[in-house]
């Protein structure tokens, strides 16, 4: 430091002590809590980098943690609906003959080609004797002999679910397949689904079918490996199903019990005794945990299922690799060191420059510039974080709208794979049958299954058609819609022929309360839709039961405001509170028994907000003098433009 330098220090601190009290109070006021924050603040940093870089990786893992879970579940959902399926198939066709060609073989031969996923299905005699049994071998089914039937009597899938009700559904535990006293070579993974059979109240034994748990575990790890993560599955007894090293996997049946991890890993045991779900880590690693947990309420078709047996008892583990957290703190660290000297030396400047000039008006102007060019960054950074949430957002209701339409599919699309499958079948017997001599009975037999199998695979693609063609109208795009101006009374009119000659006068009243010369410069095609699926709605609910008699009005007026409100008015069942909040949901029915997809709603909801650019609110009592429901929408005159 030079002369001048020391003597200019000296004459301002010199300066500093000379102000009143009032004024010094004030510059520490201004200064401590820099200083404060640098001594706290970046030493505080500094310690919680490594967590703060881990956060991501824990978000990454528990996301894919999430997602294996869900495959789990729908798993464990398909094989369920598909058990019950057989069962009740089975409790419908004559069981006295289960030779080759009868019913009962088509079915179970049928059924295990259709599915293409289990290793054997069986049905078991109430004495635990196998009466019949289809293996699928060297990628067809295989009808076993009576001759090579085993009982089963002893096994855990027969003694825990015969003499349940009807309905039950048990789960085994996932091992390794075992023939004729050993495990079976190659290791065949397998997951036993079994429920009782019963025909009029009476148990005819059990229905059994094991599941190849191979094609699970494959689809899972190719997921976490474009992922980059690793995913592992621990049995309840502390065994390996998908382990950190291939010698981990199915130790207990392989000879290998001192892998067993309480022993090996006691603190990783303790951590997935303690918690249902959570997150380790220990020196094996960094893991996010889950119990699956399975119950009457881990399917989808809640009012099919009945009580649950499980044996399956498995954690689902995500790891992630460590060392990359570690390098990203190392970096930061790189980066924030000088930064803490920077922010120090610009800590001491501050002082400096306040201690000389505290009444400077225009240092502390400039001070102000520089806070607010901070805030503007501030906000122009938590703009950028809403709209990155926005969009995981949009993504994440695209993934639960696509599973929800592949659940929908599912079930026509099984139904009509089958009825095709048994309509190949009966061809081919009719085929033997003509070549050792066709008899009456034969082709009368053909007709009768060609005809059941045709009408069910119909029913089924018009319906499997009729959820594509709502799903399309959930993605409707503004810019391929006509917009022009016209009259709302005559577009009411115009959403359905029956509000022009209305059809139900005996039973439903239906009073229009239209008025005249309101025009809409908006979309017509959406708005008449939007009018169609609400008359629908009313009718199908409001008024399901065909006894049922009331009032049906759809009021349409303009308002000071510039705006059009449409009312569709019934006094019939009214909604449970319980649905209310959740009827525009996409996918959300009480009707899907009577083949309800719970899409219209939901495409009333997304035309009026993001085609019209309205509003759609709901009211709904069940009982009382104002017992119905009313839907009212909320519609600008000019619709906005499509962006």
């Amino acid at each position: 430091m030079t002369v001048s330098a020391r003597w200019q220090l000296r004459g301002t601190l010199g300066s500093f002590r000379a102000l009143p009290r009032p004024v010094r109070r004030r510059f520490v006021v201004m200064v401590l809590p820099w200083l404060i924050a640098f001594a706290v603040g970046f030493p505080w940093l500094w310690a919680k980098f490594d967590a703060l870089t881990q956060e991501p990786l824990w978000r990454e893992r528990e996301s894919l943690l999430d997602e294996s879970v869900e495959i789990l579940r729908r798993t464990l959902d398909s094989l369920e609906h598909d058990v019950l399926f057989l069962s009740d198939m089975s409790s419908q066709l004559a069981r006295d003959n289960v030779a080759e060609g009868s019913p009962m073989a088509r079915l179970y031969m049928t059924f295990s080609r259709a599915s293409g996923v289990y290793d054997q299905v069986r049905w078991l005699r109430q004495n635990g004797e196998e009466y019949l049994r289809v293996n699928w071998r060297t990628g067809n089914p295989t009808l076993v002999p009576q001759s090579e039937l085993q009982n089963k009597a002893t096994r855990a899938y027969f003694r825990d679910i015969h003499g349940m009700p009807p309905g039950s559904v048990y789960f085994s535990s996932m091992d390794l397949n075992e023939e004729h006293g050993g495990v079976e070579r190659p290791l065949v993974p397998t997951l036993r689904v079994a429920t009782p059979l019963y025909e009029d109240d009476i148990a005819q034994g059990v229905v059994v079918i094991n599941y190849r748990a191979s094609r699970l575990l494959t689809r899972i790890n190719e997921l976490a490996r474009r992922r980059g993560l690793t995913v592992l599955l621990l049995n309840d007894n502390g065994y390996w199903l998908q382990g950190p090293e291939p010698d981990d996997d199915w130790a207990w049946q392989l000879g290998l019990p001192e892998r067993k991890v309480p022993d090996r890993d006691p603190r990783l045991w303790r951590a997935l005794s303690r918690a249902d779900s959570g997150r380790y880590h220990g020196r094996s690693g960094d893991y996010a945990f889950r119990r699956l947990k399975i119950g009457a309420d881990t399917f989808t078709d809640m009012e099919s299922a009945g009580p649950v047996i499980s044996k399956l008892g498995v954690f689902v583990l995500v790891r992630g690799d460590r060392a990359q957290a570690d390098g990203w703190a190392e970096n930061w660290k790189m980066i924030i060191a000088p930064l803490m000297v920077l922010v120090l030396l610009v800590t001491l400047r501050y002082g400096w420059v306040t201690m000389r000039g505290l009444v400077d008006e225009e240092a502390r102007a400039q001070e102000l510039r520089r806070a607010n060019q901070a805030l503007r960054e501030a906000y122009t950074n938590l703009s950028n974080v809403r709209a990155d949430l926005s969009r995981a957002e949009r993504l994440s209701s695209l993934g639960l709208m696509v599973a929800g339409v592949a659940h929908e599919l599912n079930t026509p699309l099984g139904s009509a794979n089958l009825a095709i499958s048994a309509l190949a079948q009966s061809i081919l017997t009719l085929r033997d049958r003509l070549e050792a001599g066709l008899r009456k009975s034969d082709l009368r037999n053909f007709l009768a299954e060609v005809d059941e199998a045709s009408t069910l695979a119909d029913r089924a693609v018009r319906r499997a058609s009729g959820i594509v063609r709502r799903f399309k109208q959930v993605a409707v795009d503004r810019t391929s819609m006509e917009r022009r101006s016209f009259a709302v009374d005559e577009a009411v009119l115009d959403a359905d022929p029956r509000l022009r000659k209305w059809p139900h006068q005996e039973r439903i009243r239906l009073r229009l309360e239209l008025q005249r010369g309101l025009i809409m410069d908006s979309y017509p095609g959406p708005f008449e839709q939007v009018i169609g699926n609400l008359l629908n709605n009313a009718l199908a609910h409001a008024f399901d039961d065909a006894q049922g008699s009331g009032t049906l009005r759809i009021q349409a007026h303009g308002e000071a405001g510039g705006d059009v409100v449409v009312r569709v008015i019934d006094d019939g069942a009214g909604i449970e509170d319980a649905d209310l909040p959740h009827i525009f949901d996409p996918f959300y029915t009480t009707h899907r028994h009577q083949g309800g997809t719970g899409l219209g709603l939901h495409i009333v909801a997304q035309m009026v907000t993001e085609v019209l650019g309205g509003r759609i609110d709901v009211i709904s009592r069940r009982e009382g003098p104002h017992r119905g429901t009313t839907f009212t929408l909320v519609l600008p005159r000019q619709a906005p433009v499509a962006g």
